[in-house]
């Protein structure tokens, strides 16, 4: 458990990502906050993967593991970070050319915001659904 702790911070993302098949073993009886760390190691790992390789597998485990992010840190109600979270899935979908699951994560990011006064993330938001509209060609909006 210590060396896949480890590994992302040395820069070797290769030898984090060898743990990800047991991450659900690591997380399992943990605290949320540990498992918050454990997530963002393996997330960390990603990002760096798809930087190094640019292969689109790094990506779409990113997604996942930051749709796995959202839910746990709603539990933990850190509801700005969701809402971060959630506009950096839609990023990612974007990217991946899935734009309307991205403008539903960004609404979701919004009305989060929205309900517990987090104005930046609402703000970050609705520019991305602004700028996913402009790519669409409904600049009337």
């Amino acid at each position: 458990r210590k060396r896949v702790l480890a590994a992302p911070a040395a820069a070797d993302w290769r030898e984090g990502l060898k743990w990800e098949g047991r991450m659900e073993e690591m997380m399992a009886g943990q605290p949320r906050a540990k498992c918050w760390f454990i997530l963002n190691k393996f997330k960390i790992a990603h990002m760096q993967g798809s930087l190094s390789t640019g292969s689109p597998h790094h990506v779409l485990s990113l997604i996942r593991l930051e749709e796995r992010n959202v839910d746990l840190l709603g539990k933990m109600e850190r509801f700005r970070d969701q809402g971060e979270a959630m506009c950096s899935i839609s990023d990612n979908l974007a990217a991946a050319g899935k734009h309307q699951e991205a403008a539903g994560w960004l609404e979701r990011a919004r009305k989060i915001a929205e309900a517990h006064g987090f104005f930046s993330v609402e703000c970050q938001a609705c520019l991305g659904l602004g700028r996913g509209a402009m790519n669409e060609g409904r600049d009337a909006e």
